[in-house]
């Protein structure tokens, strides 16, 4: 038994909250016992000994093992041999600034705390792939499916705005109002049956989860809107475009696409973006897929519309999940 990866704790409406990376608005209440259940976990010490290690008792515990493992924080399995390339990365940019040497993508990365669940390896990812296109001219808008709180499309603009560009046209593809895509039998996380979040009438009562209404402050598109607005990027060339992207993709979308980020999790969302979108990306454009090798429906949909091209791409790990690649030029 450990603590799986991708479990979080943070800080919401001056309450504790747990929960993992792959269901971020399915979130747990975490009180003190939690939080000492949690710290024995990631000591090592195993389900059978938690009884005694904890004051609650044996009864307690158990009852909040099955709470962190309905929310995935918990996992039966013993810790993954192989090192977190993504901690690795986030330490060396943090310990060994000349590494990378880039302060102010440090200084953009601090504006979007708290916007995005992406790791610090992916951002820099991104980050470097914006500067890339524009040392580089490659042509088109930045666009992405599945925006949440903005940080990811912020951290954009500020590597455009670094770089003296403020004429790239910005895309935010979401439904900006925690109205989500169904899931379907090629969904889930990978090695893992497919499931939907957990509703209100199957949570246990006393699982202390926080509401969505709760945690939807600053996710609408007119909030999204503002703050990347706010980041100093010009207002007329944001476009936040609400709605499922099955029904706003590809009669809203440019028609030509220097950065594509997908990240809308499901196997019917992301096949749909690729079909639509992949074929206006710039030969030379960047591609992201978010969740790729950790959601099965996003893996799957990337690996079958890949292969069906004549000149595929090479796609290159992120970190723990995640893909980016150069669409090939073929001139």
């Amino acid at each position: 038994m450990r603590i799986n990866d991708g479990a979080f704790v943070a800080a919401r409406d001056g309450r504790l909250v747990l929960g993992h990376v792959d269901h971020p608005f399915d979130l747990w209440q975490a009180d003190a016992g939690i939080l000492v259940l949690l710290a024995e976990i990631s000591r090592g010490t195993g389900p059978d000994e938690l009884g005694s290690a904890v004051a609650a008792g044996r009864p307690a515990v158990d009852a909040a093992l099955a709470r962190l493992r309905q929310a995935q924080v918990v996992v039966d399995e013993p810790q993954p041999a192989l090192r977190d390339v993504n901690v690795e990365i986030a330490k060396a940019i943090a310990a060994a600034p000349d590494l990378h040497a880039d302060p102010e993508f440090m200084r953009a990365a601090r504006s979007c705390e708290g916007l995005t669940l992406t790791s610090p390896a992916a951002q820099y990812a991104l980050w470097s792939a914006v500067r890339y296109l524009v040392s580089n001219g490659i042509p088109g808008a930045l666009v992405e499916c599945g925006v949440w709180r903005g940080g990811s499309m912020l951290l954009s603009a500020l590597a455009l705005l670094g770089t003296g560009t403020e004429d790239r046209d910005l895309y935010l593809f979401d439904t900006f109002d925690w109205k989500w895509e169904q899931s379907g039998d090629r969904d889930g996380l990978i090695g893992q049956p497919p499931a939907d979040a957990p509703s209100a009438e199957t949570r246990p009562a006393d699982a202390g989860t926080v509401a969505a209404e709760q945690m939807s402050a600053g996710v609408t598109a007119e909030q999204v809107f503002r703050r990347i607005a706010a980041g100093g990027y010009p207002a007329e060339r944001i476009r936040c475009v609400t709605g499922l992207v099955q029904d706003t993709v590809p009669d809203q979308a440019p028609e030509r696409i220097a950065l594509l980020r997908l990240d809308t999790d499901q196997y019917d969302s992301t096949l749909h973006e690729l079909r639509e979108l992949y074929p206006r990306v710039s030969p030379g454009g960047v591609v992201i897929i978010d969740d790729y090798g950790k959601l099965a429906g996003a893996t799957r949909a990337t690996d079958e519309y890949l292969a069906e091209l004549e000149h595929p791409p090479l796609l290159h790990r992120m970190d723990t999940q995640g893909r980016i690649f150069i669409k090939p030029d073929r001139r």
